[in-house]
Formats: C-alpha cells, sequence, structure tokens
C-alpha cells in the first residue's frame, strides 16, 4: 500500500491515513482553501490494473449519487478529482464513532437515545428515498455519531438510482449478509423498501445488541432472511415496549407490500413515539395509524392463506404469516474485502458478498405490487392530535441524550489554522455565552431572535442588525430542523462572517 502522507491532491494535503477499504484508501486531510479538515477517499491504483475504467466509473457514480444528497444526516459530499493516476474523493469529516463500535462498547442504550438515533436515521433514509437513491447497506457501521449526537448515514458507494443505473450485473447482488433484505438477496430489482428492511435489521440490532440471524458463513445468513422469521425482539429484550418491538418486525417484513413502504412512514411513526415519550406517557398506549394498516392487511393475507388450504409448517410462519420456501440454494460466488466504514473506527467491518441469485419462490409474492412512496392521510382516515411538546423540554431532552452519546476518543490531529494562525476547530464549552440565536425550519425559512428571513439579503441585514446592537457578542446559536437543506446552514454562517461574528455552534433541533 502506497502511503500518501503528506502528499497534495489539488486543493488537500493529506495529513494522515483514517482507514482503508476494498476500494479505497482515507485520509484526513486539509482543503487549503478553506482551512477545514475533509476525508479524502483515494481509489487504490492497484484497481485500475484489474478493472480500468470500469472502476473509476462506479468511483465517480458514488460521489455524483452522494453530492446530491445534502442533508444534516447525511455525510457530505464535497468534490471528486483527479491528480495524475490518482483519482479521489473529499466528503465531510466526522468527528465520532459508528454505531456498531457504540454497541460494542456501550451494548444497549437507552430508550431516549435509541430514538434519537433511529429518528434521524429514518430521516437521512427519507431524504435519499426522495431523490430515489436506495443505499443497499444501511447497517451500524455506516451510521456515525458525532461527539454532540448528531447521527450521519455515510458510505453510498453501493447506491442505486431508482432507473437502475447498471452499477449491477443482472443477478447479482450485492451487500452485507448480517442486513440485506429478503429480495437483495434473491436478486431482484430493489426500491426503497429494501433500505426500510436493512434499518429494521440495524434496529433490532441497536434494541437488544445482537442481529436477528447468524450463521457459519456469508450463505447461511443470507438465506434466512429469506426462510426464516426473525427472533421475537420483545423476548430477545423483555424491557422494550411492545409498540416498537412491533415497528421493527414489521420493518423487517419479507414481503415488500406488508412493509413500511417508505423511511417517511416508519419517521412519522418514530416522532409519534418520542413525543410521547418526552411526554412521560406510556408508548404502548399510542396509536400508530401506519402500523395498524399494515398489521391489518398482514393479517388478512394470513387468513387468505389459511382458507386456500395452507398449512402451517413446522418452523411456524413468518412475522408477515406468510409460509416462505426456496426451490434452490444461493451459492457465494465470491466475498469482497469491506469497504472503509466510517472514517477510522472500524478496521474489519462485516464483509459484504456478492451472490448469484437463484430461483427463490416465495409464496404469494407481492412482485406485483407496485411501489408506492407514501400513503395519503386520507388512505388511513386517521389525523394524528398528539399535541406539540414544550420546546423548552425539547431542548432538555436534546442536551440528555447529547451527554449520553458523548464520545470518549480523543483526537490527536492538531486544528487547522487560518493565515493568522488563528485556530478555526474551537472546542467550545456548553456553559460558553449565549450569542445570536439563528433558527432554520423544516420549510427552511430562517428566523434571527424570533424575525423571519428568507433570502440571503434578509439574514445579512438582521444579522448585522444584531450584531451591532449586541455589543462585545461574537458568536451564533444556530439550530437547525433535521429536515432543513445543507445549504441553509451555509447560507447563514457566510451571511454570519460577513456580519462580524467569528464562531458558529451547530445544533440539530426539530421544530
Amino acid at each position: 500500500m502506497t502511503d500518501l502522507t503528506d502528499k497534495t491532491l489539488g486543493e488537500f494535503h493529506l495529513l494522515r491515513r483514517l482507514g482503508s477499504g476494498g476500494m479505497a484508501d482515507v485520509f484526513l486531510a486539509e482543503q487549503t482553501s478553506l482551512q477545514r479538515y475533509v476525508a479524502v477517499k483515494v481509489m487504490k491504483p492497484a484497481l485500475m490494473a484489474h478493472s480500468g475504467q470500469d472502476m473509476v466509473s462506479r468511483f465517480k457514480q458514488e460521489a455524483m449519487m452522494a453530492a446530491g444528497l445534502n442533508h444534516p444526516n447525511i455525510v457530505q459530499v464535497y468534490t471528486i478529482g483527479q491528480e495524475g493516476d490518482l483519482h479521489y474523493i473529499a466528503q465531510e469529516y466526522v468527528q465520532g464513532k459508528d454505531l456498531a463500535t457504540i454497541i460494542k462498547e456501550r451494548g444497549k442504550p437507552d430508550i431516549s437515545s435509541a430514538l434519537h438515533v433511529m429518528r434521524q436515521v429514518a430521516t437521512a433514509l427519507k431524504a435519499s428515498g426522495q431523490a430515489g437513491i436506495v443505499h443497499r447497506d444501511i447497517k451500524p457501521e455506516n451510521i456515525l455519531v458525532t461527539k454532540k449526537g448528531e447521527v450521519k448515514v455515510a458510505d453510498f458507494g453501493l447506491a442505486q438510482l431508482g432507473d437502475k443505473s447498471g452499477s449491477e450485473k443482472e443477478g447479482v447482488t450485492m451487500g452485507t449478509p448480517l442486513y440485506m433484505s429478503p429480495e437483495q438477496v434473491s436478486g431482484r430489482e430493489l426500491d426503497p423498501r429494501s433500505d426500510v428492511y436493512s434499518f429494521g435489521v440495524t434496529c433490532y440490532q441497536l434494541l437488544c445488541g445482537e442481529t436477528p440471524f447468524k450463521g457459519s458463513n456469508p450463505v447461511a445468513i443470507a438465506m434466512q432472511h429469506l426462510k426464516n422469521a426473525p427472533p421475537s425482539l420483545k423476548e430477545q429484550n423483555p424491557a422494550l415496549p411492545d409498540v416498537l418491538c412491533r415497528v421493527v418486525h414489521r420493518m423487517m417484513a419479507k414481503r415488500r407490500a406488508l412493509r413500511y413502504q417508505s423511511a417517511d412512514e416508519v419517521l412519522e411513526d418514530l416522532k409519534k413515539l418520542i413525543v410521547a415519550h418526552k411526554q412521560g406517557r406510556s408508548l404502548d398506549l399510542v396509536r400508530l395509524p401506519r402500523l395498524e394498516e399494515l398489521e391489518q392487511l398482514a393479517e388478512q393475507e394470513r387468513e387468505k392463506h389459511l382458507k386456500n388450504g395452507g398449512a402451517i409448517p413446522s418452523g411456524g410462519f413468518d412475522d408477515v404469516g406468510m409460509e416462505l420456501t426456496s426451490t434452490a440454494p444461493v451459492t457465494q460466488t465470491s466475498v469482497m474485502p469491506s469497504r472503509w466504514a466510517a472514517e477510522n473506527f472500524v478496521s474489519e467491518a462485516p464483509k459484504k458478498v456478492v451472490v448469484a441469485a437463484a430461483p427463490v419462490m416465495v409464496v404469494d409474492d407481492d412482485d406485483d405490487v407496485p411501489y408506492r412512496s407514501k400513503r395519503t392521510a386520507s388512505e388511513t382516515g386517521a389525523i394524528d392530535l398528539t399535541p406539540a411538546v414544550d420546546v423548552t423540554f425539547q431542548l432538555l431532552i436534546f442536551f440528555m441524550v447529547t451527554a449520553s452519546f458523548s464520545m470518549q476518543k480523543a483526537f490527536d490531529v492538531p486544528p487547522a489554522k487560518n493565515t493568522e494562525g488563528v485556530s478555526t476547530n474551537v472546542v467550545v464549552p456548553l456553559d460558553a455565552p449565549v450569542g445570536i440565536k439563528v433558527q432554520v425550519g423544516p420549510d427552511n425559512v430562517m428566523y434571527v431572535e424570533g424575525k423571519k428571513a428568507t433570502t440571503y439579503q434578509e439574514i445579512l441585514d438582521l444579522l448585522t442588525a444584531e450584531k451591532n446592537s449586541a455589543s462585545g457578542v461574537t458568536d451564533l446559536e444556530l439550530e437547525l430542523d433535521p429536515e432543513s437543506i445543507h445549504e441553509m446552514r451555509i447560507m447563514v454562517i457566510d451571511a454570519g462572517t460577513q456580519a462580524g461574528f467569528t464562531r458558529v455552534r451547530n445544533k440539530i433541533v426539530e421544530y
């Protein structure tokens, strides 16, 4: 492996290697033009000798897909470039740990922390699903948690556009067997419901510390996603509310038509649970119309199966009440080395596997059921009347959750310097003086101390006025709703700099 430390690629000065995957080496770098740290993924030159332009095309495809997803809960791609024979991607550098490491080090989180993570991942998958992108490798290693408790989904290297971009050969699928959806194992065309399944498996592991399926080899694990019902999450962790277990099992339904149809639907139910939990109400008393609708549909299918003479097999029925059988084995053709799985936090993640899709028969499968991105309110006939939670109480919960995710790992990299030698990356204690508050809501409307702004000039004028009236205040308190877009953060920071503010403190707050 070639050591690229201290080499400069374009405007990126490589400082040290963070990690290595099957396709690229990852370096911490300083972007000299903006004096900020970034993570630079450099494609391994050895791959060019075997795959040539095909590998370069896939490498660029990864950058293009991820670059189009500007969202606080998705690792941001900045640019793609080439220096000589080296191809690279520069992306956001996330200081924190991946979820797999957190689970391993700390065990099962409390309900507040678990819901905090689940909501932010669902928000990220909502954004990617609405963009027509299927991640195809959702797992704890690809979910990063920062020191402030912000959650970001990383590694869109296996991502696929909804119109099938040709990143896979027909009949071949790629992913991590522990988290692959049944349609992914069997080589069918994928849509965002596949990510919902993988997210369900990830939530299962988050809530009980174990994945639902285990095996001696990747193929044995993959087959269980096709044939076996997952063990009861409630039995794995009796302390969990029944309704939360039902949500996770519904995400892992083997038939796509009986699964949550999008991360947006999952998010709707999670938000209801979060509100109830913050108010101190029992989660099992919360009504989730989308979950109830899916469970009712599953029961109808089960009754239909029994009415048509279907027998209950000795192993029972799976979570959707439909017997699943396979007519041919799935054969492993090759095992790929693990990709880089979130900065330098995991050196050996679970291996991805390329599986040849054998003919698989699924009783009453739903291939003829079109994918629908979202149910309308009129379909459910129910309106959520849950009262809003006091904002002060929300902030209190936010700080409690943030504290529960505080990271212990120390970073040995000095902060970047500007031309005057002043650190641009400042660690700010929570008890620092309060600055001017700027809020960006889910509709991307900005508020400076409660005053509305919709354009760059308006936000600049308001910030300038506040700076002139608040003598000695140099900080901006930037609160971002998870639904707001990345460009709004950049706009506020740029306007704040022009107005004379020298430091910005970010928080993710749901409004």
